[in-house]
């Protein structure tokens, strides 16, 4: 009798033609994480739990405009002010010695960058002028993708809050009608 039982070693099996055994399986996530997203879509696809505005969009809360502003404030977020993720991206590309090369999604010229940030300037502008509870509201739901807790409730505070978020998005949409 052993004392203790060995373990496998090495690479993970291959099927195929060479491709390791869980490359063409998608990550669904826990068990947890699945119930907590089917609760979430309450009977929308659960690719709509991906973002709070695409949940927002398929319960008919939101319309495809205030949607598509919302979207378009956080793509412009993002290129503009900065990454609204933690990722150590930049640490390992440091340690490789690739700091400071050009990674492809700067913009193409100065114009374009000037172009951006004055639409991105303008939404902004008439998204601060509805108020920093507003702006607020949207920042944390669109650019960040914070889930709150009134997202789908049926209360008067989430009511009023869901209200705010129109305001916001219409303001956004106006914003950038006008850049």
């Amino acid at each position: 009798m052993r004392a203790f039982q060995p373990t496998r070693r090495g690479r993970p099996p291959k099927r195929g033609r060479g491709e390791a055994a869980n490359d063409n399986e998608p990550d669904r996530g826990t068990a947890e994480a699945r119930a907590q997203r089917a609760q979430m879509a309450q009977g929308a696809r659960l690719e709509a739990t991906a973002h709070p505005l695409d949940l927002l969009l398929a319960h008919a809360l939101i319309d495809a405009g205030q949607h598509r502003a919302g979207m378009r404030y956080a793509g412009l977020y993002r290129r503009l002010v900065g990454r609204t993720d933690v990722s150590y991206q930049r640490l390992y590309e440091g340690l490789a010695g690739r700091m400071g090369r050009e990674t492809g999604d700067g913009p193409e010229n100065v114009e374009e960058g000037a172009d951006r940030q004055q639409i991105f300037r303008a939404a902004q502008a008439a998204l601060r002028a509805e108020g920093a509870v507003v702006a607020g509201i949207i920042e944390r739901l669109a650019v960040f993708g914070a889930f709150p807790d009134w997202l789908l409730a049926k209360t008067a505070i989430a009511q009023r809050e869901r209200a705010l978020l129109a305001r916001g998005l219409d303001a956004l949409a106006r914003g950038f009608r006008n850049a």
